[in-house]
């Protein structure tokens, strides 16, 4: 392959310091071992302020490979601007000083690009928990096999830019740098996919990406006081501009407005549990805002979600802006209309504690009165679980429930196949089927019937679950709810895909292969049909 000749060497790898004394000893082992010999390291001690900056020199002084530069903080974005101008090679590298590479992170990328003749390698990640060392495996390229097209790459792929090797012309030839601004690397991702002749994907998790470290950028809430710097609007304003300025804008509109949601909607999801709901709810219009000024006349409407998690998961494929406070989740009709009083619930996953509170404190019409919905998309798989009878209430026995540590003084437990659990159900779900068109007439409403999936694998084989009788009982039960649904509400739109061949659950799916969850090629089928009928 030719080089650059201001290139002298294959890979530079760009290491931004900041503050992580405790980490980049692991980072600086794996990156010196690698099976691949052939490259520079730069770090950039960027105004730490902990001893990392010493750390620095002394692997500096170990490894002719490496050089330091030390600057003032200015950022990780302005670290690694830095380091792409001071950078040799012909390929870049950028890797983060808490995270850790798989020894032959270099040389796969490398050997991928080189027979390819491909612009930008990526690979697979594992995601570390920091607090349980838990790793989840998550695919980069694509869903059930099927690699992404250019623009799928753009809307769906996973924006982090240390999981990629890329070439240093895409930068250097087309004026791309990294913003100083929160989410910069949305701001340039989409971009470099849509600027790269060819990217070639390397199908093994050979990033480590370390999450909940404490005081990473990722984990501390920002200050909002109206700063778009600190909301991730102005990385989109540099995206939507970078495109214009490379002539991009016009062929890739269509994206554009798509990618801008979609990645809006992650921003709205990360930092749901660590802003006050009045700040979350002022970052939420402002979002919507931006989509109208950007992309006037485009879909974006609010809406809730009452169904189970995977409900989630489809709708975030329609295009609107996706916003995770009108979700309703490990909740029932029936705990919705008998509320509960005076109990509390701690979850050591935030996202189920909001959710348990939401349920044991019937937060549902609050909720619809805060965000005012054109829809509210429902099913009824959380309705599978019993029922607890308890302070003058009910609560849904869940997954988020039976995880939680919540104390009962008294209680009964409702079984779901009892005869007195249906008529519950049914006196419940006229009850809020009434409220609903007294709080909300013109608010329509689109059940998605969702069904336990009876079997798991792949796009090319699936196998049924050892349960499945138990799984077939519980779909018996929610078969007769939808049935309900139909008969005594016309009003309501019912999209069914359970009929479709794709209807099973992906056996790779990073947070396991249960029957609740479905794989992404029939939940992204499922958005396009509630989309066609709306």
């Amino acid at each position: 392959m030719d080089r650059e000749n201001k290139c002298q060497m294959p890979v530079s790898v760009i290491i931004p310091v900041y503050n992580v004394y405790d980490w980049i000893d692991q980072c600086m082992e794996s990156v010196v071992r690698q099976t691949f010999t052939d490259f520079e390291v730069i770090m950039i001690n960027d105004g730490s302020t902990d001893g990392s900056g010493k750390k620095c020199w002394e692997w500096r002084q170990n490894d002719r490979r490496i050089s330091v530069i030390s600057k003032e903080n200015g950022g990780p974005s302005s670290a690694r601007n830095c380091g792409i101008r001071c950078a040799k090679g012909e390929f870049l590298v950028f890797i983060d000083p808490d995270d850790w590479v798989d020894d032959t992170y270099l040389e796969k990328l490398y050997t991928a690009i080189v027979e390819s003749g491909a612009d930008i390698a990526e690979c697979d990640v594992y995601k570390y928990n920091n607090n349980t060392g838990e790793q989840t495996y998550h695919v980069c390229s694509g869903s059930m096999g099927i690699e992404y097209s250019l623009e799928e790459h753009m809307k769906y792929g996973f924006t982090a830019i240390w999981k990629c090797m890329i070439k240093k012309s895409l930068f250097t030839d087309n004026g791309v740098r990294f913003p100083n601004c929160h989410s910069e690397a949305r701001a340039v991702y989409p971009l470099l996919l849509a600027l790269s002749g060819k990217i070639v994907n390397v199908h093994e998790a050979l990033y480590y990406y370390r999450r909940f470290r404490p005081q990473a950028l990722s984990e501390r809430p920002r200050i909002n006081n109206g700063d778009e710097n600190a909301v991730g609007l102005l990385a989109f304003d540099n995206l939507l501009q970078n495109f214009k300025t490379c002539d991009l804008y016009d062929k890739y509109k269509p994206v554009l407005q798509k990618i801008v949601k979609g990645k809006l909607s992650d921003l709205l999801a990360g930092l749901f549990y660590r802003r006050e709901k009045e700040e979350f709810l002022q970052l939420a219009k402002k979002y919507y805002s931006y989509i109208d000024e950007k992309f006037p006349g485009t879909s974006n409407f609010p809406y809730v979600t009452f169904g189970g998690y995977n409900l989630n998961r489809i709708l975030s494929y329609m295009d609107v802006l996706h916003n995770p406070y009108g979700r309703f989740n490990f909740s029932s009709v029936i705990s919705v209309m008998n509320p509960v009083a005076g109990l509390q619930g701690i979850h050591k996953n935030k996202y189920r504690e909001i959710m348990l509170r939401r349920d044991i404190e019937s937060l549902f019409w609050d909720i619809i009165g805060d965000i005012n919905p054109k829809y509210i998309f429902m099913d009824f798989i959380e309705e599978r679980f019993d029922i607890i009878e308890t302070a003058g209430g009910y609560i849904t026995k869940s997954d988020a429930f039976d995880g939680a540590d919540i104390s009962l003084a008294e209680y009964r437990v409702i079984k779901r196949e009892s005869p007195k659990c249906e008529k519950l159900w049914e006196k419940s779900f006229f009850e809020f089927m009434k409220r609903m068109r007294e709080s909300l007439p013109s608010c329509g409403v689109i059940a998605v019937k969702n069904l336990l999936s009876t079997r798991m694998g792949d796009k090319n084989s699936q196998t049924v679950f050892a349960d499945v009788e138990a799984i077939s009982e519980k779909n018996r039960i929610l078969e007769g709810y939808y049935r309900f649904l139909e008969e005594n509400f016309p009003e309501v739109k019912v999209v069914d895909c359970t009929g479709d061949s794709l209807y099973f659950t992906d056996k790779a799916y990073e947070y396991g292969a249960v029957p609740s969850h479905l794989n992404d090629l029939i939940n992204r089928r499922i958005a396009e049909k509630i989309e066609e009928g709306m």
